[in-house]
């Protein structure tokens, strides 16, 4: 009975230990660090990345982009700004005191450079800016004006299938003229002995006077 007991000891021995010559050392190593195995990490546990202060908002699918602002002068006087879009879209005019400001529907700026504003204070055209400004889902065009103008508005569609958003102003005097001093009288001119040409004539003479 012993000598059965032994012998069963014996083999369930010899079987551990060719269990364990078959699992490299470096595992059993690893796996005694850590204890056991860790989990793969699930969805909701990595951090959702956040849109840097200030970043564009990512585009949404099918949504016109404004591809670029722009100013120009015409040659009949008149001036021009206007948006290239990819699309056409839906837009609409906010006059306030001062600024007309046109709110393009679900449109986006693809480009930070976009942003930045145009002016043309120093250009014959009742606009002195404009800029593109991100307005909730909207993109408004926001125009600051130094006259009190009704623009005329088109948005007209390209071969490429994107659209542009124009706004003319007539012509006319909108940069006011700096005053021009009247001219200052030009400097007599002196005479041999220093005294000036238009000095009148003295009725005093230098000779002495004759004697009765």
């Amino acid at each position: 009975m012993w000598v059965r007991t032994g012998a069963a000891a014996f083999f369930a021995q010899m079987a551990i230990g060719a269990l364990f010559a078959l699992v490299p050392a470096h595992a059993l190593a690893q796996e005694s660090a850590t204890g056991a195995a860790s989990a793969p990490p699930r969805p909701e546990d990595a951090a959702s990345p956040r849109r840097p202060k200030g970043a564009p908002r990512r585009a949404r699918a099918n949504s016109p982009d404004a591809v670029m602002p722009g100013f120009e002068t015409l040659a009949d006087g008149s001036t021009r700004l206007f948006v290239e879009l990819s699309q056409p879209v839906v837009y609409s005019a906010k006059v306030g005191h001062g600024a007309i400001s046109y709110v393009l529907k679900g449109a986006h700026v693809d480009r930070r450079n976009n942003y930045n504003p145009l002016v043309t204070v120093h250009f014959n055209t009742p606009v002195t800016s404009a800029r593109l400004v991100p307005h909730g889902k909207d993109l408004w065009f926001v125009i600051a004006l130094r006259a009190n103008v009704n623009p005329n508005v088109t948005l007209d569609a390209t071969k490429e299938g994107g659209a542009i958003l124009r706004i003319e102003f007539a012509k006319g005097e909108y940069i006011p003229r700096a005053s021009v001093p009247s001219p200052s009288p030009p400097p007599a001119a002196a005479t041999d002995d220093g005294e000036p040409a238009d000095r009148p004539a003295s009725s005093e003479t230098s000779e002495a006077p004759s004697k009765p």
